[in-house]
């Protein structure tokens, strides 16, 4: 078989986040700030910083509502009187950058170039409070952008996997029926889950090989090559 379509997570799935210093992350925001009332140091930041995440985007996944990071940022600086001139947007992707370290997974870039020369419409779906520009950038550090429709993050949609309407709005803009279109992720309760939900052919990337004990997957795969062979592509 063959999808028209396919949509694909991004932690997990495409690029593998190697490790997350989010007290590296803070203490470069710290040094780009234009005022920092005196008293104030890196241990006020991180403090604030684990008690937003843990009372407000911990509680992400159970409500299905998105928490962008700028909102989340504002929070932690607003409060303890710290402001900035740099524009939020660079802000954010230099908290990323000095936080996140990732690398690509294998064989994630020539799938993508087989599906897109066979004709398959091609779109990425993520859970995350960054947005899209933050994901691109760290997608196409490994060529991963050059086939895709569009990257989907859901800081911008308001609501998070499984929540089915950003897996139909995805399906809207992908331009195909949800029966025609493969969902890959890693996420047993989020993206197999969501897709499963919004009629799509629910592909789990399951590197461990482990068991699949919601019975939601119709597709279990261990890695891009055996995604690969699950499909029906003809390039010639």
């Amino acid at each position: 078989m063959t999808p028209k379509g396919l949509l694909l997570d991004y932690g997990g799935t495409l690029v593998e986040e190697v490790s997350v210093d989010l007290r590296a992350g803070n203490e470069w925001m710290l040094a780009q700030a234009s005022h920092r009332p005196a008293g104030i140091t890196l241990e006020h930041l991180v403090e604030r910083a684990d008690r937003i995440t843990r009372e407000v985007a911990a509680q992400r996944d159970r409500v299905q509502l998105e928490t962008p990071w700028p909102a989340l940022t504002r929070l932690i600086h607003d409060f303890l009187g710290i402001r900035f001139d740099i524009p939020m947007p660079d802000l954010e992707i230099g908290f990323w950058k000095a936080s996140v370290t990732t690398r690509a997974m294998p064989g994630a870039r020539e799938a993508l170039e087989e599906c897109h020369r066979a004709g398959v419409a091609i779109g990425v779906v993520s859970n995350t409070s960054f947005g899209e520009p933050v994901i691109r950038y760290e997608l196409a550090r490994y060529g991963l952008t050059d086939r895709l429709a569009f990257v989907m993050a859901s800081s911008d949609y308001a609501v998070r996997k499984p929540n089915v309407r950003l897996f139909d709005t995805a399906a809207a803009r992908l331009g195909v029926n949800a029966r025609d279109i493969w969902f890959v992720g890693d996420r047993l309760d989020t993206d197999i889950a969501g897709a499963k939900a919004a009629g799509m052919t629910a592909v789990w990337f399951n590197p461990s090989g482990s068991q699949d004990e919601t019975g939601r997957a119709d597709v279990s795969i261990t890695d891009w090559d055996d995604f690969m062979r699950h499909l029906s592509i003809s390039t010639s």
